[in-house]
């Protein structure tokens, strides 16, 4: 009896030393929801600046888990500074409304990261087709257009796009699709103009802002940056894809700006996001979708900061879309122009000290995402209400 009541106590001596361990090697964190509605694909991030010193020399080996049922979260680590070195990590909580929830840090003692999760958002440099630069995640993709597209233009020769539009891809699955039709494209054996059951690129952009680019509206002209000069590619993976695009200094109406936009894309989400910074001020900003006389069933809310049009679409409905905080707008307004692809539904923008941010996208019926504009518009009001209230983090 004696062996046994010494055996049980070891046991338990060995017990409490190993969860003091795990104790001591763990770092809580507390992710809240103050809004009455569930999150679920919303990208939070974690600085490695912020976390304790045995974190933050284990930070490649970082995992997070729910505090509850110990289900590890898939991360992703990016680079913030853009000096070659990953310097945070990001992830998406699914909180409840007007909720708490606890999670874990801890290092693994294996390789085990994100590397083991397939890569959902994506972005790369095309030069296979020109050098167009295109992005995606499981709901859309998107592209704008190069330097040697813009030259084939100029030179009137097929092939080339000379704009600062945005393009849409509209996807029907939630896999990826770029690469795919880039090289069918390519190689002959496909062609994303048509729609096999994966979606199709029927968009138009010609000389328009598309889904949400840039110009500088000055006196009934639309001026504009034309193509992008140059790229970096920073991420890609399971929760976001960023990279950055230069332009050339552009004539904004006679006042000469250069702009850098960086624009990234989380998973789960239809709307990319867009900071625009110039090295100068920029007055007559604007973003915008096309409309025409015959089709501009907006609906706006300047004061929650989301602009929506849905229109027919090629025997389907499409849905695009401008979300912006107030604080950077100045004033919205339609406009119509007898030129082809000059008409729009402006958004002005204000930046401020030379910065702006916003978001722009779509929804696509046939997606089966939204199949009505009352979908698509409450869709947007949400991702308005999230945007002004982050998921708030502490961290223990």
């Amino acid at each position: 009896m004696k062996t046994l009541k010494k055996y049980c106590a070891i046991l338990v001596l060995i017990t409490l030393t190993q969860n003091c361990s795990k104790k001591e090697s763990q770092q809580v964190i507390t992710v809240y929801n103050d809004l009455g509605i569930d999150r679920i694909h919303e990208t939070v991030t974690i600085k490695k600046s912020e976390l304790k010193k045995e974190f933050q020399e284990g930070f490649e080996h970082l995992q997070i888990e729910d505090f509850v049922s110990n289900k590890t979260l898939p991360i992703q680590y990016i680079d913030e500074n853009n000096d070659g070195i990953k310097d945070a990590v990001i992830f998406q909580p699914e909180i409840t409304p007007n909720q708490s929830k606890k999670l874990t840090l801890h290092i693994s003692n294996s390789d085990i990261n994100e590397q083991v999760f397939d890569t959902i958002a994506f972005s790369r440099f095309v030069p296979e087709r020109m050098d167009d630069f295109a992005w995606e995640n499981d709901k859309v993709a998107f592209r704008m257009f190069g330097p040697k597209a813009e030259e084939v233009t100029k030179q009137g020769l097929p092939g080339g796009a000379f704009s600062s539009g945005i393009d849409c891809w509209l996807k029907r699955v939630e896999y990826p699709i770029i690469n795919k039709w880039y090289k069918e494209h390519t190689n002959g054996t496909g062609d994303y103009h048509k729609d096999t059951g994966e979606g199709v690129d029927n968009f138009h952009v010609g000389a328009s802002l598309g889904c949400g680019g840039i110009g500088v509206f000055k006196d009934s002209i639309l001026f504009s940056s034309g193509n992008f000069s140059s790229f970096l590619e920073k991420e890609s993976g399971i929760i976001q894809t960023a990279f950055e695009l230069k332009y050339n200094p552009w004539d904004a109406g006679g006042n000469l700006i250069s702009e850098v936009k960086k624009i990234s894309l989380s998973k789960g989400s239809h709307l990319t996001r867009h900071e625009l910074i110039f090295d100068n001020e920029v007055n007559g900003l604007v973003t915008g979708i096309p409309i025409t006389k015959e089709n501009k069933d907006l609906t706006i809310d300047p004061e929650a900061g989301w602009f929506s049009l849905w229109r027919p679409h090629d025997n389907s409905e499409l849905g695009l879309a401008i979300v912006v905080d107030p604080m950077y707008i100045s004033n919205h307004f339609e406009y119509h122009s007898q030129e082809k692809d000059q008409s729009h539904f402006f958004v002005q923008l204000k930046p401020i000290n030379n910065r702006v941010v916003y978001y722009s996208g779509f929804g696509w019926k046939k997606s089966k995402a939204f199949n009505t504009k009352e979908e698509w518009n409450a869709y947007l009001k949400q991702f308005s209400m999230q945007q002004k209230s982050p998921i708030r983090l502490t961290i223990n």
